[in-house]
């Protein structure tokens, strides 16, 4: 959550004051009103993307490279001769913070539901006349016009009297055909989620004086009489403004306003700014979403077998699936340096097809392949961890060496070491990398059992399978 507001902000930060220095003092107000709603929407995106390259690895690898991030560099072992449960202390601040978060939220939409809904419900109350295909709704009050989505607002005997300059009704008209409560409602929404950050403000401030300046171009465009237009916009200058949700006349009639009316911005100008918008939000996409990789990190999959309704041995309520799943998700959180690329072939307890497994691992390349698994046997004697590796791989003798050291690795006083044994498991023999198998010990042994299903057990083997792929 911090990370993602820390680089939405930055780049909102970024772009508005872009806006504000280069493209605020130009003529291209329609080119500006996509630049503000583009970079709201660029500006949540953009701490989601993630690219990471690396010129030994295909292009999909950055699409399943997922890593986690702990704070420390091996998991906790307790001594043996203890029997303590893990005691989680309970961090209140964090719930506190959300429901902080959430009470302040509800309150804020509740109230711009209300401001919505006293919009409509004048429209209801008042008579309704229809002026150059627009709806206008007469109001008893004293107003100056707005304009709310496709309707006008406006004092009903000003109306009557002729007293609605037409420059008045094309500047409103021109707010509901160009549809500028849609921006006005959007922006709205996001400072309302997004209540604590200040920069939302700015932006539905620049979206709005933008909207004046669209509503104030098509005006001069029409009626052809720029002095007139801006003495007009000086006398109906009031400190009124009926509501923050629509755009009306007396919004920011100020000196940019008038100054704008009468500055040109020529062709090849308007061209250059564009293209300088779009490299600057693509520099900041390559800035945020581009990590680079150093070209001789190591990557190492970690496969945990089964999954799904694939539970593999079984003894009890113990499932090999989960085990493993475990043991891989211990040693993917210690990579806490990003010392190596760990990849996960398998997240979460869901079933894949073991061609499915081998594609994926051929499509990154990695250095090295590890299947974990957990044996079982009619002999409840048998125990120890033992390791396969495949003839018909053509690192044989790199996934030998692998498989004999991690199982030397691996092996302590509780697992015995079980060697290493050819097979033509269907991973190892179709990778094309060094790939090993490895058993870590067997759920029919009780004293294996025992080991493999603890927290401190697993925390050991995930702690020794990260020093071996560290090595």
């Amino acid at each position: 959550m911090i990370d993602f507001l820390f680089k939405s902000s930055v780049s909102l930060l970024a772009l508005l004051l872009f806006y504000h220095l280069v493209l605020e003092k130009e003529k291209m107000y329609r080119f500006n009103r996509y630049f503000l709603l583009i970079s709201l929407l660029f500006s949540l995106v953009i701490p989601f993307t993630s690219f990471e390259i690396n010129q030994d690895m295909p292009a999909i690898y950055s699409k399943i490279i997922s890593q986690q991030v702990i704070a420390a560099d091996i998991l906790p072992i307790q001594p043996e001769v203890t029997n303590i449960s893990d005691i989680k202390q309970t961090n209140y601040w964090v719930p506190l913070l959300w429901l902080t978060y959430s009470i302040i939220t509800l309150v804020l939409s509740i109230r711009f539901i209300r401001k919505i809904y006293i919009i409509t419900a004048k429209a209801k109350l008042s008579k309704v006349v229809i002026y150059q295909n627009t709806k206008v709704i007469l109001l008893t009050e004293d107003t100056l016009p707005y304009t709310f989505l496709d309707s006008i607002y406006m004092n009903r005997n000003d109306y009557e009297n002729g007293k609605i300059e037409q420059e008045l009704f094309t500047h409103e008209i021109t707010h509901v055909k160009q549809k500028h409560t849609l921006d006005v409602i959007f922006i709205e929404i996001l400072k309302t989620l997004f209540w604590f950050n200040p920069l939302f403000i700015f932006y539905k401030k620049a979206i709005q004086l933008n909207h004046e300046f669209l509503a104030d171009e098509n005006v001069i465009a029409t009626h052809q009489n720029i002095s007139f237009y801006q003495n007009l916009l000086l006398n109906k200058v009031s400190a009124f403004q009926p509501f923050l949700l629509t755009s009306n006349l007396n919004f920011l009639a100020t000196r940019k306003r008038l100054i704008m009316m009468t500055k040109n911005t020529s062709k090849s100008r308007t061209a250059s700014i564009k293209l300088l918008a779009v490299l600057g939000i693509s520099a900041i996409f390559i800035l945020v979403s581009f990590k680079p990789l150093p070209l001789d990190k190591k990557i190492i999959v970690i496969d945990a077998g089964h999954g799904g309704n694939d539970n593999g041995a079984q003894i009890g309520a113990e499932q090999e699936k989960k085990i493993v799943e475990n043991i891989a998700n211990k040693i993917n959180s210690l990579n806490k340096k990003g010392e190596i690329e760990i990849v996960l072939l398998r997240k979460g307890d869901r079933f894949i097809a073991l061609n499915e497994r081998v594609l994926e691992i051929n499509k990154i390349n990695p250095s090295l392949v590890i299947s974990l698994h957990i044996d079982a046997s009619k002999n409840i004697n048998e125990n120890g961890v033992h390791a396969y590796v495949s003839k018909q791989n053509v690192f044989y003798e790199k996934s030998m060496e692998n498989a004999k050291n991690l199982v030397d690795e691996i092996t302590n006083e509780k697992l015995a070491n079980g060697g290493v044994k050819d097979a033509d498991s269907f991973i190892i023999k179709n990778s094309k990398c060094p790939a090993l198998l490895v058993e870590i010990g067997y759920l029919s042994n009780q004293n294996d059992r025992t080991y493999l299903t603890s927290e401190n057990g697993q925390n050991e083997i995930a702690n020794k399978i990260f020093e071996f792929i560290k090595k």
